[in-house]
């Protein structure tokens, strides 16, 4: 550290006369940065030597001005030293940081932004689940017979009709053969000699063997109206079926009362219940196994002719018979 204090060498000598003021000495040039408790322990100020009494008064202001300066100095190389590695120029000269001004206007407060409320959550409409679509079931078409059948599914019966030299056969049968067969049985059973056959045949193999055939007799004998005792006349009738049941062992009937439409219905059909019976038990007195035998009864409502004149009526008081067996081989 250069000392810039005045040695005595170089005041006036006593007595002399003070020169003129002079402008005071420029300040030292800055001292190398140091931490402020080393520059203020390494800073010692000699004390100015006091001057004689005899000194002048502008030599006093003098040595004051100095030392002012001198501590100056040293408190501008304190402020440099204590700066940051920021704050220096690039020739070493420390930058002094602007005091701000307390009389400064502060900032205007910045107003919140009005709180915007959230828009109310939606609720989502439930998911429907659709409902599993259903594939109908194909229709499955079941193939009945190819032949007529009757309410109960048996095979709808062959029908023979005998009035007096004709037989008119119609009907489904299995086989042509089997349809000759029954034409046979029919001219071996007619009363007239020269009877003819008037065939109308359906064929069809599925035609089951136990197919029955109604035998309908248009000239035979009948009760008497509101009877159901079997005449002589009418007896000479039932030993043909008779005949034909013996000869063929396999071969069963159906009998079946019928009445015709006078009277009260319910009436006719007790009538027509009890004639089918009187039968029955007249073939059996014949030979026949009651086994191989059953009846029924229908009343008037299976009239051969819807004419109220005797012989009319007479056609509708009868019994007919249903063979079951006569296509058996």
């Amino acid at each position: 550290m250069t000392d810039h204090t005045p040695s005595n060498e170089s005041l006036p000598p006593l007595g002399a006369v003070a020169p003129a003021a002079s402008t005071p000495p420029p300040p030292p040039p800055p001292r190398p940065p140091v931490a402020a408790a080393e520059a203020a322990s390494q800073t010692t100020v000699e004390p100015t030597p006091s001057p004689d009494k005899a000194s002048s008064p502008r030599r006093s202001l003098a040595l004051v001005a100095f030392a002012v300066l001198a501590v100056g100095g040293i408190a501008v190389g304190v402020l440099v030293g204590t700066g940051g590695d920021d704050s220096s120029d690039a020739d070493g000269s420390a930058a002094a940081a602007p005091l701000a001004s307390s009389d400064a206007t502060s900032a205007p407060a910045v107003t919140a932004a009005p709180t915007t409320s959230a828009a109310p959550a939606t609720t989502a409409a439930p998911t429907t689940t659709a409902a599993p679509t259903t594939t109908e079931a194909p229709t499955t078409t079941v193939a009945g017979p190819s032949y007529p059948t009757l309410p109960d599914g048996s095979p709808e019966p062959i029908i023979a009709i005998y009035d007096g030299p004709v037989v008119r056969a119609s009907g489904w049968v299995p086989s042509q053969a089997k349809a000759e067969q029954l034409e046979a049985l029919a001219l071996a059973n007619s009363t007239d000699p020269n009877a003819t056959v008037e065939a109308n045949w359906s064929i069809d193999p599925a035609v089951p063997l136990s197919i029955g055939t109604r035998v309908i007799e248009m000239n035979s004998p009948r009760f008497p109206a509101g009877s159901a005792d079997v005449t002589p006349e009418h007896a000479a009738q039932l030993d043909r079926v008779a005949n034909v049941m013996n000869l063929l062992p396999n071969l069963t009937v159906t009998v079946v009362g019928h009445a015709d439409q006078l009277g009260d219905e319910q009436a006719n059909y007790a009538l027509s219940e009890a004639r089918a019976v009187s039968v029955v038990r007249y073939l059996v007195s014949k030979g026949v196994a009651p086994s191989r035998l059953s009846s029924r009864a229908v009343g008037e409502q299976d009239l051969l002719s819807a004419d109220e004149s005797e012989a009319s009526l007479a056609l509708n008081r009868r019994t007919e018979f249903i063979f079951y067996g006569l296509l058996a081989d």
